[in-house]
């Protein structure tokens, strides 16, 4: 029997996802805690990297020791974390953003020899490359429930993702598809594909039983199950299909440029209300 499983996972803020003059301090505190999770911060980059221990994790739905079993196991404990958060998203996997090496032609000196009564004046001209950076780290604090973890992971291991098959329900399957594009939108650092992964995650679970409700009709649902306004699930459904289709008018495109600008303020509430969505889903499981 597994006592202790310790495994390194990373931590960045949604909102302001890492880039190339960004890092990111993200202190994690386990609140209503038994001991069943721990996170200990081990250092400070372009993501937050934690140390995640799990004692007794057959207690959490652990059924044996075989190292992809195990993995799997964490990868679902990792998405019932992210469930229960809003503004961090944490991540098994460490990210990179390799930066370009740049290199600079060296200018030529210039020297101009003027003559003059009193003899040659001499005027030699150097052209020094001088670049400026900024790097800033940005740093958020956000409390983890244990408690709510747990339930997270337990409606999880109803939907049984890695073991469908044909015959599985059709609420399982797009449960499944849904989690897993949620589970994509927490590793990502470009905005644009966050948003994308959070809308195809709440569509997935807004119909999850099958009625492919779109437009309107969408809107309506998403708005009943989440608490969130018709008009901003309307704002949200018409700029990912601007990020999905051309644009082929003026006002299609400036919709799209005033989504992308727009898009930081998105994020938050997409993402609680795919939480929402799922969350509620699996409850009726």
């Amino acid at each position: 029997m597994i006592s202790n499983i310790k495994r390194p996972v990373f931590a960045h803020h949604l909102i302001n996802p890492p880039s190339v003059d960004t890092n990111c301090d993200v202190t994690l505190v386990i609140i209503n805690s038994k001991g069943r999770i721990s996170l200990v911060k081990e250092g400070v980059g372009l993501q937050t990297r934690y140390m995640l221990s799990i004692t007794d994790p057959s207690s959490l739905g652990l059924l044996n020791s075989e190292q992809n079993t195990v993995e799997l196991f964490i990868k679902d404990l990792v998405l019932a974390i992210n469930l229960g958060l809003r503004r961090t998203a944490l991540s098994r996997l460490e990210g990179d953003l390799a930066q370009s090496h740049i290199e600079f032609k060296q200018a030529d000196t210039k020297v101009v020899v003027e003559r003059t009564p009193e003899g040659q004046h001499i005027a030699i001209t150097e052209v020094i490359m001088l670049r400026d950076s900024v790097h800033i780290t940005i740093g958020i604090t956000e409390e983890i429930d244990e408690e709510i973890v747990v339930s997270n992971l337990q409606l999880i291991n109803k939907v049984n993702r890695y073991n469908l098959s044909a015959h599985s329900k059709i609420q399982l399957v797009n449960l499944a598809k849904s989690l897993s594009e949620y589970e994509s939108a927490m590793s990502f650092f470009d905005r644009l594909m966050i948003f994308k992964h959070l809308f195809n995650s709440l569509e997935l679970a807004t119909n999850w039983d099958g009625i492919d409700r779109k437009g309107c009709s969408l809107d309506i649902e998403v708005a009943k199950i989440t608490g969130t306004k018709t008009l901003e699930v309307c704002d949200w459904r018409g700029f990912y299909n601007r990020t999905k289709h051309i644009d082929g008018t003026p006002k299609e495109i400036t919709a799209f440029v005033k989504g992308m600008e727009n898009l930081p303020q998105k994020l938050m509430p997409l993402r609680l209300a795919s939480e929402t969505a799922i969350i509620d889903r699996l409850k009726k499981l």
